[in-house]
């Protein structure tokens, strides 16, 4: 007796619930689908963030995989079996940061100073990071290949090719030698 009037209370209250539901149907639909992407989206900011010196390391050239990456995509040449690569540098990378420079007068005309500060700007964790205004590739200055076919001038021709589009370097700055077997 006491279950069926619990029932019937239920019943009465979801005929009230239910008619609403339909009417505003499109916006419970924004709204859950809004709570929903808060709640996924919530977990990208409690992710740590990564610390600002592994961020620079990762901009820096390093010659050594750089070399390591080319051998590898050389090697895949038709007909150049092992292959040996040794670039030279002109210039290394380098980054130029923005800085402010005010004067300081100390009496007379001349006596002035500057005083140079690195601009920087927030990071958005309570930290900051200077300002990149430029940041330069580095420069080739030649490159020696040795490979097993180099005895073969069309692929001297296409190894001179492949560095010289990567490096860009002039043919003249690349040599192809034979490999010692």
């Amino acid at each position: 007796m006491e279950l069926d009037r619990l029932k019937q209370q239920i019943t009465v209250q979801l005929g009230r619930i239910v008619p609403s539901l339909v009417k505003y149907k499109y916006a419970l639909i924004v709204l859950l689908v809004g709570i929903l992407l808060l709640y996924v989206g919530g977990g990208a900011r409690d992710k740590p963030q990564m610390p600002q010196k592994q961020t620079e390391e990762a901009s820096n050239f390093e010659l050594t995989s750089f070399e390591e990456r080319l051998e590898s995509k050389l090697a895949q040449i038709a007909g150049v079996g092992r292959v040996e690569l040794m670039l030279s540098l002109e210039q290394s990378s380098e980054s130029i940061y923005a800085s402010n420079i005010r004067q300081a007068e100390h009496g007379g005309e001349n006596n002035g100073s500057y005083e140079s500060t690195l601009s920087t700007v927030s990071d958005g964790s309570y930290g900051e990071q200077p300002v990149r205004i430029k940041e330069t590739c580095p420069t080739f200055r030649g490159a020696v290949i040795l490979c097993d076919g180099a005895q073969d001038s069309n692929v001297r021709l296409a190894v001179t090719q492949a560095v010289r589009a990567v490096c860009g370097l002039s043919t003249d700055r690349i040599s192809v030698i034979q490999m010692e077997q």
